[in-house]
């Protein structure tokens, strides 16, 4: 059971707190394509307005298009809405399938590089930022080299693999990258510098494919007559004789390094591939596979461009196998928030405070919270909720979740809240004479048993220390504290 009263320490906090506000807002409309150096922030409209939405998000990040945090892999929102709360649930998968480097994948740092990195894949970063800037501040000092070299390059002097900004918009026509990088940062090979040839998929396929994706070893000296050849038939005599007429495959192989891919996929900047999916014990598909399925040479062994060689790697016996043939061709956080057209209306979202009150053992809808719940960022994290149901949660699951929810208190807000989506909504206090207001207040009779709001509180029940104590804005709230109702 909660102690009425918080410590004077909080149990824990993270080691360091990144910044959470979003730099800019988009723009109304999506533009026909991005400019040569685009900004951070898509320029698509977002579904909600989070101006006046509390944006700490602990170890997360907050994404101003869906008004919530994103969590690394392997924390969760806890009950407040927040990236606090270690968990297991994400450790198989990607919280940022589809993101665009150095777009809306987010930034973390490169003890290595000496600077900040934008990247599809990331399993084991929980310190992350939504931009370059914020994430330089807070690791590097507001260093402007660190800024320069996570953004800005030349192709003369590329610090980094150019940001693959995405191609186009959704709805609008797609264009052509002007650049790629010309190798990747490890042996596993990239497109860009490599000629079309026949060579042996050694991990995935187990057959000749025809293709540009093949790892940059293959091509060096010594190794290139061996693994790259001009026709098909003098590679699979080479490496797959007893297939016979099964070879070579007419498929392509699966990427190499999924990490290269926005630099030369079309139209989003991961491809869409099947996975084992051992939660079900199937083969799931897109590209919302497990994050670390994308790095460290593992798309070889995990990733595939036909359901059957998934399922025949993996799950040989299921019947339904791949139980998915969707493909994701959208924006991360449509996975758990509709987008919506532009032209239609956005959604008007109360921006509401909760906070516990433990005699009456359900929440508050409102500000009149004591102030020490307040005095204190864990404390906020702790005591103030977004949402009633977060509220009952972390509060009143032993008392009976349902009869939290059910029996929620309406408190007073000093300054009525604005929609999230309605900023200028030209709100006014609510108390602008605070000794008439708890005049006005429930407090308890403690001669007569009972609470009572007919004006004539006690003067020393008005007292600063004794009107937190005594003076109540329901009545429920004041015989939950009394006992008297």
């Amino acid at each position: 059971q909660p102690s009425a009263q918080p410590s004077t320490q909080p149990s824990g906090q993270p080691s360091s707190q990144p910044s959470t506000q979003p730099s800019a807002q988009p723009s109304s409309q999506p533009s026909a394509q991005p400019s040569a150096q685009p900004s951070e922030t898509p320029s698509a409209n977002p579904s909600q307005g989070c101006e006046n939405i509390r944006t700490d998000c602990g170890w997360g990040i907050f994404n101003p298009w869906t008004c919530r945090c994103d969590c690394p892999v392997g924390i969760c929102l806890d009950n407040n809405d927040q990236c606090y709360h270690p968990c297991r649930d994400t450790i198989h998968r990607n919280p940022w399938a589809g993101c665009s480097p150095g777009w809306d994948c987010p930034w973390f740092p490169s003890q290595e590089k000496g600077y900040c990195l934008s990247e599809l894949h990331q399993p084991n970063n929980f310190e992350i930022y939504r931009t370059a800037k914020e994430c330089c501040d807070e690791h590097y000092g507001g260093s402007s080299q660190c800024l320069e070299k996570s953004k800005h390059f030349t192709r003369e002097q590329t610090q980094h693999d150019p940001m693959p900004w995405p191609i186009h918009f959704p709805g609008t026509t797609p264009w052509v990258r002007p650049f790629a990088p010309a190798e990747a940062e490890n042996i596993w090979g990239t497109e860009a510098s490599h000629r079309a040839r026949w060579f042996p998929d050694l991990v995935g396929k187990l057959n000749c494919v025809n293709g540009r994706n093949y790892e940059n070893w293959m091509q060096e000296e010594g190794f290139e007559e061996e693994y790259l050849f001009s026709n098909s038939e003098d590679c699979c005599e080479k490496w797959y004789p007893s297939r016979g007429s099964t070879c070579p495959d007419a498929g392509r192989a699966a990427n190499p390094e999924a990490e290269d891919e926005p630099h030369h996929s079309a139209p989003y900047s991961m491809q869409n591939y099947y996975f084992p999916d051992f939660s079900v014990n199937n083969c799931g598909f897109g590209w919302d596979y497990p994050a670390w399925m994308g790095i460290n040479g593992y798309e070889k062994s995990y990733l595939f461009r036909e359901g059957h060689e998934c399922c025949d790697r993996y799950f040989p016996t299921v019947s339904n196998c791949p139980y998915e043939h969707t493909q994701q061709l959208d924006y991360f956080w449509t996975s758990y928030q509709d987008n919506l057209p532009n032209l239609d209306d956005m959604p008007v979202i109360y921006n509401h405070t909760y906070y516990p009150d433990l005699d009456a053992k359900t929440c508050v809808n409102g500000t009149d919270y004591p102030d020490w719940m307040a005095s204190d960022v864990d404390f906020k994290r702790l005591y103030l909720f977004k949402r009633l149901e977060g509220c009952c949660t972390e509060w009143f699951t032993t008392f009976g979740l349902d009869e939290c929810v059910k029996n929620v208190i309406q408190g007073v807000y000093d300054v009525e809240p604005c929609p999230t989506n309605r900023p200028d909504c030209n709100n006014m206090p609510t108390i602008t004479n605070t000794t008439t207001h708890m005049k006005g207040m429930w407090y308890p009779d403690i001669d007569g048993y009972k609470c009572k709001q007919d004006g004539a509180v006690p003067k020393w029940m008005l007292a600063e220390g004794y009107n937190e104590l005594y003076l109540f804005n329901t009545r429920d709230q004041c015989c939950a504290a009394f006992g008297y109702c």
